[in-house]
């Protein structure tokens, strides 16, 4: 049976660790250095290394929403979510994007279907299964941006690309 919940759980797959139509963010980030992580071309707004941290900052604070937390932000625009200045190292910052979306994924899992109808805050105005979605949208956006860098870069693998 289809439900909402194993909609989501497919869509997050796809966004997370599931080549499908698109390459997931596992893949993207599969190999990639330090210094690869920290690179960006004249003119580009952000690296892949402050990408995955801005995906952190959200996805984190979400997460902790839907297990009942409270979670304030204490950040003054959106900008600051890029700026990776005080990650301990990029493999730390990639192994705390994979606890989260792992910690997505279990919440998800172990979630009621009635759940996804609740309201989410903060401001309670959109149920969790559209902000859930737009959560998979915004990491699956990243990813193909990530994509981009790495092609630019000249550190993309194309064996196991999906495009």
């Amino acid at each position: 049976m289809t439900t909402t919940k194993t909609i989501l759980l497919g869509q997050l797959a796809a966004a997370y660790d599931k080549n499908g139509w698109f390459s997931c963010l596992k893949y993207c980030l599969k190999g990639l250095t330090p210094e690869q992580a920290a690179w960006k071309p004249e003119g580009a707004d952000n690296s892949i290394y402050e990408i995955i941290n801005h995906l952190n900052y959200y996805n984190n604070a979400y997460l902790e929403r839907f297990r009942g937390h409270d979670h304030e932000s204490s950040l003054a625009d959106n900008d600051e979510t890029f700026d990776h200045s005080e990650a301990e190292s990029w493999e730390a910052e990639v192994a705390r994007f994979e606890t989260i979306m792992d910690g997505w994924r279990a919440e998800m899992e172990k979630a009621g279907e009635a759940k996804f109808d609740e309201l989410a805050p903060p401001g309670n105005e959109s149920k969790w299964k559209a902000v859930i979605s737009n959560i998979i949208a915004h990491a699956a956006h990243h990813g193909g941006q990530i994509v981009i860098l790495r092609k630019l870069q000249g550190s993309w693998d194309s064996s196991g690309d999906v495009s």
